[in-house]
């Protein structure tokens, strides 16, 4: 989402809440990417190839404004994004995850079977770009919330859940979590250095 004239745009990492800030934000948007949902969830590097340019066709130089973004504690991330793919209405494709084990699914994606990429790579701009200002912890992301509220000018709207994943009460296994923290070490970094 394009907020440009507020001094802003909102990249959406998948499995962030992204879809719950586009609902309360979007009226205030210049530009607003839903579909498909490769385009809606563009990296920081396809943000600087295909939007950039068009912001600036449009009198909004990439300096006058700040990239802003959520990321996810990875296992969180990785747990949510097996709880989501889950769900009945993905049986029967590919990526249903409804017969295996979060510590089955774990060992696909650390052996690289399962690729759901990184957010180290989401917040990679391109060489000589600008880096993304403002990167949000998802738990903190009503702090997220009210930045942009505050600098839209506006009071801090209601976000609630949407397109959210299905509660799953099994904990994680401590080895499962020791594997993915050393794949997704760079995005455990990323994490713990965002606001």
């Amino acid at each position: 989402m394009a907020m440009a004239r507020a001094g802003f745009c909102f990249l959406a990492m998948t499995k962030t809440g992204s879809t719950a800030v586009e609902r309360a934000f979007a009226p205030h948007a210049e530009l607003v990417v839903r579909r498909p949902p490769r385009m809606k969830h563009a990296t920081a590097r396809t943000f600087d190839k295909v939007f950039v340019p068009v912001l600036e066709h449009y009198g909004h130089p990439r300096e006058s404004y700040e990239l802003v973004c959520v990321v996810r504690e990875p296992v969180d991330w990785a747990h949510s994004w097996w709880r989501y793919r889950s769900r009945p209405q993905t049986a029967g494709s590919e990526r249903h995850t409804g017969g295996l084990s979060f510590d089955e699914f774990a060992e696909q994606i650390a052996a690289g079977e399962i690729k759901l990429g990184t957010a180290t790579n989401f917040v990679r701009t391109a060489a000589g770009r600008p880096p993304v200002d403002r990167v949000y912890r998802y738990e903190h992301l009503d702090q997220a919330i009210a930045w942009m509220a505050g600098r839209l000018g506006v009071d801090v709207p209601p976000v609630g859940q949407v397109n959210t994943s299905p509660r799953v009460d099994t904990p994680i296994a401590p080895s499962t979590r020791r594997l993915l923290e050393e794949h997704y070490a760079k995005d455990v970094a990323l994490h713990q250095r965002a606001l």
